[in-house]
């Protein structure tokens, strides 16, 4: 796992519900990488679009044939549709692993591993940050998923063969794999990801309610700032109802404490407090510089972590890793030999490595670094 080695395809076929800008874009991805993808949607209009890029992706017609005998298989549908996609491709492709994009995990895991039963080791929840404002196969873009981070939520029960599968999806297209437990992504993006959703829309509504027949003159004057924060706003409206509905007691925090805020801010600016209000910009502006800083390119050392035979092992070892703030930047599997039961090899930042030392041994595991911190 050196950082100059290219990531090996993973093994297909892939078979991918949803031909959306997520599902055909990974699609797109992993066919420029020499997989084998099978793709499904149900509406015919965007089967017949994703055939018109002919990239070289088999398009079908059912989802059982898409799925039939595959070796890894996708949902790029909505929360609320991924465990009856799930459970009608544990039925078709018995062998393979199972995982989805969606952009709630908690639920969805609850209700796959009802819909799975006993394939529920299986699966590994997954959501790619990584989308646009626009939507349908006609916006998808191979690169899409390059550089982003793609969160991957194994479970107690997780098979370590079905996370090493999405692991090597996810490495392929050129993400990087973040392993968090699943209220813990939920939580996140709820901030993140949710409630900029909703920010962008309201001050869309609201600028549009304010602009009335002065529209042009108005986005003539509006500057990349707005351009930028209402962008998000364009977004289809379906998905977001059935991803909010999915995460709405997260949701519902962050608005709140949004909203708190800006009652702040309303206060503030009706007083003319100037001193509060300097006090909440010099606040934000360090916290944007601490929140989003700039992107270096940092050396990396693997840690490798001796599994037990057990159920959950895998899950384990990353929830300690994530506890100490540390994240996974890749990971992979040496399977097991006549003398051991395999590792799981870790790939971190160096500046990180001895906190996830510290906590792996902590939490009863003896993790060895291998790995050069300068390369």
């Amino acid at each position: 796992m050196s950082a100059a080695t290219t990531p090996a395809a993973p093994v297909g076929p892939v078979a991918i519900c949803g031909g959306g800008l997520i599902g055909a874009s990974l699609a797109l991805a992993l066919r420029s990488a020499g997989t084998a993808v099978r793709v499904t949607d149900r509406d015919p209009a965007v089967r017949a679009a994703l055939a018109a890029r002919d990239a070289g992706v088999t398009i079908t017609a059912s989802w059982e044939e898409a799925a039939a005998d595959a070796a890894l298989v996708v949902a790029a549908v909505p929360p609320s549709a991924v465990p009856e996609v799930l459970a009608e491709a544990a039925a078709a492709a018995p062998a393979a692993a199972l995982t989805d994009v969606a952009g709630v995990k908690a639920p969805v895991a609850v209700a796959v591993a009802r819909a799975l039963g006993p394939a529920v080791g299986r699966y590994v929840g997954g959501h790619p940050m990584a989308g646009s404002e626009r939507s349908g196969p006609d916006a998808a873009d191979p690169g899409l998923f390059t550089g982003a981070t793609w969160v991957l939520t194994p479970g107690e029960g997780t098979e370590d063969t079905a996370l090493s599968a999405v692991g090597a999806l996810v490495r392929v297209v050129g993400a990087r794999v973040l392993v968090l437990d699943a209220p813990t992504h939920d939580t996140t993006v709820a901030l993140v990801s949710h409630l900029p959703q909703l920010v962008a829309s309201v001050l869309a509504d609201v600028a549009a309610d304010a602009v009335g027949p002065e529209r042009d003159a108005v986005m003539a004057v509006a500057g990349p700032g707005f351009r930028d924060t209402t962008r998000i706003a364009a977004s289809d409206p379906a998905l977001w109802l059935d991803v909010l509905a999915g995460n709405r007691p997260a949701v519902a925090a962050a608005l709140a404490a949004f909203a708190e805020r800006l009652a702040e801010v309303t206060t503030a600016v009706g007083a003319g407090d100037d001193g509060a209000l300097a006090a909440l910009l010099g606040r934000a502006s360090a916290a944007r510089r601490r929140l989003v800083p700039k992107a270096l390119d940092a050396p990396m050392v693997d840690l490798v972590v001796p599994l037990r035979d057990r159920p959950g092992e895998i899950a384990r070892i990353a929830a300690a890793v994530g506890r100490a703030g540390v994240n996974i930047e890749d990971l992979g599997l040496r399977h097991a030999t006549a003398a051991d039961r395999g590792s799981l090899v870790l790939r971190v930042r160096a500046d990180a490595a001895e906190r996830a030392e510290a906590a792996l041994a902590a939490d009863g595991s003896r993790p060895q670094r291998v790995g050069d911190p300068t390369a």
